[in-house]
């Protein structure tokens, strides 16, 4: 048997507010529900549309983790810059 999801169920699957279903389902990028006169999605529709339209999850960064970020990329430039410069020495 075919577990049917409400909407409720959808919105904390997908982890997005209840304006992004409807937006999402307003432009057609989500599946139509199956009616009965209720907003309803088999969950193998839901798995399926999941598995076409996989993103990663969210990341939300600390100020004090992007400013570490920052700093580890501006080292690893300066490091490639050092190693350049050293070869273009050399000849």
């Amino acid at each position: 048997m075919t577990k049917l999801l409400n909407l409720q169920d959808v919105k904390d699957r997908c982890r997005v507010g209840y304006s992004t279903l409807y937006r999402w389902r307003k432009s057609g990028a989500f599946p139509e529900s199956i009616g009965l006169g209720k907003l309803l999605w088999s969950e193998e529709q839901l798995t399926d549309w999941e598995n076409r339209h996989a993103r990663p999850p969210p990341t939300v960064n600390s100020p004090v983790q992007r400013k570490r970020d920052e700093n580890t990329f501006d080292q690893r430039q300066e490091a490639a810059s050092a190693v350049l410069q050293r070869h273009a020495d050399k000849r």
